[in-house]
């Protein structure tokens, strides 16, 4: 009896057969980004195959497709100011963990429309699903750092490291698209993650990993090489030359 039932279960499982029947492959157009000092922001191209098991029922929906691109983590301390006695000082402050150093989410439709909430915060797709934890806080979120939330946003998105953009995602016929994600020239350098994403009627069917690199090239790279591993004299030499511009600023400008 109790292996008549385990075979019933097994037969079942393999009738069901899978719930997702969708592929997808992508590509970027470059590995790695170069910065010298003419670096003024670069695009990077991404390409995806939708591949489709023939066998499985059709969709009703179109597909949809998200892609999530993240810089390196960084821990930043936002801070508030306020008007003490007529001037303004730093008030209160919160340091945000682990944050993307940059973050771009590009769709091919509303973000809001891909699928469930709780869905989109899973995957951290868009502003309003992102998480962000704060040292001292055990809740991610948090409302009571709420303000301290969209200041950072804010400065992100206006130093273009933070970007949401919809109906971004070209679909090229019906299984293959395209989107472009634009790398400035202020992106710091590191290891970057891509994801995407793709939907139909609201659920899931396939996601797939990518990632490129951001690096420094020439004198850019030597620089910050040497003030990494020889910082005290790396510190020295910055002094130095500092008083050296000021004593020949002094002589170039003096008035006799």
């Amino acid at each position: 009896m109790r292996r008549s039932v385990l075979l019933a279960v097994v037969a079942g499982a393999l009738a069901a057969g899978p719930a997702v029947a969708e592929h997808m492959t992508i590509a970027l157009s470059t590995a790695e980004v170069k910065i010298s000092s003419n670096f003024t922001g670069a695009p990077i191209t991404l390409f995806g195959v939708i591949e489709r098991d023939a066998q499985s029922v059709s969709r009703s929906g179109h597909y949809q497709v998200a892609t999530l691109v993240q810089g390196p983590p960084e821990s930043v301390i936002a801070r508030r100011k306020d008007r003490i006695l007529g001037v303004w000082a730093n008030t209160d402050s919160e340091t945000i963990l682990a944050a993307p150093s940059f973050y771009t989410v590009n769709a091919s439709g509303n973000i809001d429309d891909l699928a469930e909430k709780l869905v989109l915060e899973r995957y951290r797709l868009g502003f309003a699903n992102s998480r962000f934890d704060y040292r001292g806080r055990p809740q991610a979120n948090d409302p009571a750092a709420a303000e301290f939330r969209e200041a950072f946003l804010r400065i992100k998105q206006n130093a273009g490291l933070y970007s949401e953009q919809q109906d971004s995602v070209t679909f090229i016929g019906d299984s293959v698209f395209r989107t472009t994600v634009w790398v400035p020239a202020n992106a710091p350098v590191g290891f970057y993650t891509v994801r995407v994403f793709l939907f139909a009627d609201g659920a899931l069917l396939a996601q797939a990993d990518e990632s490129f690199r951001i690096s420094k090239t020439g004198f850019e790279q030597y620089l910050s090489v040497f003030s990494r591993e020889k910082s005290f004299v790396y510190g020295v030499v910055c002094v130095v030359l500092a008083l050296f511009t000021g004593w020949l600023g002094g002589v170039v400008f003096r008035r006799d």
